[in-house]
């Protein structure tokens, strides 16, 4: 119930914020306030790159966040969908990373907020993650795997200036919600440690990846 309820209030608050002329990732040109340059998002992973080390004992070997919508919002016009895109796949895995999102119709500007939202519609996992860990002296794999959503709103300041690029960077701080789980706590399946949608532990560990995972941060330059 706690998953539905969520996906209602962020799908209500997602399309309040579109407008009547549903536009594409890169923007349509409608000639009024729109910058050359344009606006740019960039994906990082903390403290490692992924396959990496979360921490002395827990690996990262995948991760995958499938995202219904991702967007930034301006001070000037929320409801614009020249920063938004619509089911977008990010994963890290050996040899692949997600690559940088361009608005480059984005209209000048202060943006304030990055909002996103994972949704697998229950037919799929809106996340997932996968490793190894240490427990009791023996390293195991594990599978986290979640349905509910997964909503973000992530504050920043970002300007975009007439004929300047900005570039927004999404960090994903993933050690900080593995360093919660107690992992000898998670069901053991045949070898492999897993935590499921229903499982016990999966409402804290939500809440940490909603809280404490994600972090937006910025930087300007001009052509």
């Amino acid at each position: 119930m706690q998953g539905v309820v969520l996906r209602c209030l962020l799908v209500g608050a997602i399309a309040a914020c579109h407008t009547d002329n549903p536009g594409t990732a890169d923007g349509s040109t409608d000639g009024t306030g729109s910058n050359t340059a344009g606006l740019s998002i960039n994906w990082s992973t903390h403290p490692t790159a992924i396959p990496g080390q979360a921490n002395s004992d827990t690996t990262i070997a995948s991760m995958t966040f499938r995202v219904a919508n991702l967007r930034v919002i301006g001070d000037a016009g929320p409801g614009d969908d020249r920063t938004s895109i619509d089911t977008l796949a990010l994963q890290w895995q050996a040899g692949v990373q997600p690559s940088p999102i361009s608005f480059a119709d984005a209209p000048t500007g202060l943006y304030s907020r990055v909002v996103l939202l994972a949704d697998g519609n229950l037919v799929d996992y809106s996340y997932e993650l996968a490793g190894t860990t240490k427990v009791d002296g023996m390293t195991l794999p594990y599978q986290i795997h979640d349905r509910s959503p997964l909503g973000i709103s992530l504050e920043t300041s970002t300007m975009l200036d007439p004929d300047h690029g900005a570039s927004l960077v999404i960090t994903i701080r993933i050690d900080q919600a593995l360093q919660s789980l107690d992992f000898s706590k998670l069901d053991n399946q045949n070898g492999t440690l897993v935590l499921d949608t229903f499982d016990d532990a999966m409402g804290d560990f939500r809440n940490k990846m909603m809280s404490a995972v994600f972090e937006a941060s910025h930087n300007t330059g001009g052509d």
